[in-house]
């Protein structure tokens, strides 16, 4: 069963939507992406299928990119880029840095 979570404003599915936007225009992106949010939330990306799939459940990931709720909800909302949050420390990415790399194109 789902949880129903709320980061800085944003309900649990309008994340996952903003998230899902962005993803469907990656088309080189082939492998799996977990951010975990909080430390406790969880947004799943399966790009291995298309168009990707995401869920709140917490599955193994090629990727786990570890962020802040306001991190990210600067993020979506054009504040802040994922680069720079990256080079503040703001991110923690394990992993596939091939497949980080495509995410922060368009986060």
């Amino acid at each position: 069963m789902e949880f129903v979570w709320y980061l800085w404003g944003m309900t649990q599915q309008e994340v996952l939507q903003a998230i899902q936007s962005r993803i469907d225009q990656v088309k080189d992106l082939r492998g799996t992406v977990k951010f975990v949010v909080d430390g406790d939330k969880v947004v799943h990306v399966d790009a291995t299928q298309q168009p990707p799939v995401l869920s709140s459940e917490d599955k193994p990931a090629d990727c786990t990119i570890r962020i802040a709720g306001s991190t990210l909800a600067d993020i979506l909302s054009g504040k802040s880029s994922a680069m720079t949050a990256f080079m503040f420390g703001k991110i923690k990415v394990e992993g596939n840095m091939g497949i980080a790399m495509a995410i922060s194109r368009i986060l």
